[in-house]
């Protein structure tokens, strides 16, 4: 009778062992899938900060091996709008008709924009429909507002008024920079941030945007169309006043680039993102870099 526990106790621990080896394995094999897409994301993203490299080249989307490889895109920040300058009126103005656009009426779309401008602006008297320190009291909260630059757009989520743009439109990050020169990008401009900034008509951004991306229609693609600033403005209908107030603001001279690298192994991705400045000597100012 001993021995046959003795040996059921063996059993139980030699399969137990087997498990944990075949677990541990498979660990293995995760982690070095993820470190291998990693690496490749390195290699993507040296290649989209090549000085040479331009949206749509096919050098930005490699295949190594049966299941891996890297896929870049380049884009520049100017796509997004610059938070940090939303004291600027005509910014101010874009995002108020960007937030209505997103669902908010004209209340909960004043308050918002007003109070994003109150937390950037530099002095304590909040604007109309905005909110300074004396609000955010109210709350029981007594380091707020900042008066200072967002450094990450999630902070933006402390703001008065922010909490109903993120329940209508969860995904709003992608249209905020906190890197962003002031200017907004032709190139790149997603198609309500182009209507909500030049007040053009949906359908001459949707004919401005079909010529931009090129007969594929699909953006940052080697067909794309270089367009100079002045076609563009003549494409959405840009005229008078509104071409001179936008002059400076809607342009195609950002430089600040986003380079998205993602590295892939079967299904493992690993994606690095960095935000750079090229000087005129083709030298690079690292702003920002995220890893997911």
């Amino acid at each position: 009778m001993l021995m046959i526990w003795a040996l059921l106790l063996m059993s139980m621990v030699v399969m137990g062992l087997a498990q944990y080896l075949n677990f541990s394995a498979q660990e293995a094999v995760i982690d070095a899938a993820e470190f291998r897409a990693l690496h490749l994301a390195e290699s993507g993203l040296a290649v989209g900060l090549h000085p040479e490299s331009r949206r749509g080249d096919i050098v930005l989307k490699q295949k190594v091996g049966t299941d891996s490889g890297f896929d870049v895109v380049i884009n520049y920040e100017g796509a997004r709008i610059p938070i940090n300058l939303v004291t600027d009126d005509r910014l101010r103005e874009a995002i108020y008709a960007l937030f209505m656009r997103w669902g908010l009426n004209g209340d909960e779309a004043s308050i918002a924009t007003e109070s994003l401008a109150d937390w950037v602006d530099r002095n304590e008297e909040a604007r109309a429909n905005g909110a300074e320190k004396e609000y955010y009291e109210s709350l029981g909260v007594y380091d707020l507002p900042r008066n200072t630059g967002f450094t990450h757009t999630d902070e933006m989520l402390l703001v008065r008024g922010m909490g109903i743009v993120d329940r209508l439109k969860p995904d709003w990050r992608e249209y905020f920079s906190v890197y962003g020169d002031g200017t907004i990008d032709l190139r790149t401009a997603f198609k309500e941030t182009l209507i909500a900034i030049s007040g053009a008509s949906e359908k001459d951004v949707d004919s401005f945007i079909l010529r931009r991306d090129g007969p594929d229609g699909i953006a940052g693609t080697e067909d794309d169309q270089r367009i100079s600033d002045g076609e563009a403005y003549r494409l959405l209908n840009i005229t008078g006043d509104r071409a001179q107030a936008l002059q400076g603001i809607l342009t195609s001279d950002d430089d600040l680039r986003r380079i998205t690298s993602t590295g892939y192994v079967g299904e493992k991705r690993k994606q690095i993102i960095v935000v750079a400045r090229r000087g005129e000597d083709r030298s690079l100012t690292y702003l920002a870099r995220i890893e997911e």
